[in-house]
């Protein structure tokens, strides 16, 4: 028996085209991952000391190089120390 090609009274459908199967790409390979460096730790200069110290003292001010710093109070940092 032959095999019908046509549906009586509709035109011919078209097979869609074949395409290329996807070409497979290649793992991309993670890049060796840094360590961190180490970092040296600083001295505190003059300043800082005497205000850390202040701060955890709650002094209202004090005096570095003949500078006075006097402090207002702060809900997060404690105090803020400004020149005066």
């Amino acid at each position: 028996m032959a095999r019908r090609t046509r549906v009586k009274g509709r035109a011919p459908t078209r097979r869609p085209q074949r395409t290329r199967a996807p070409t497979r790409r290649p793992q991309r390979t993670r890049a060796p991952t840094r360590r961190p460096q180490r970092t040296r730790k600083r001295k505190l200069n003059g300043f800082f000391k005497l205000m850390l110290k202040a701060k955890g003292n709650g002094d209202e001010s004090f005096v570095y190089k003949g500078n006075t710093y006097k402090g207002t109070k702060h809900p997060k940092l404690k105090m803020i120390y400004k020149r005066v």
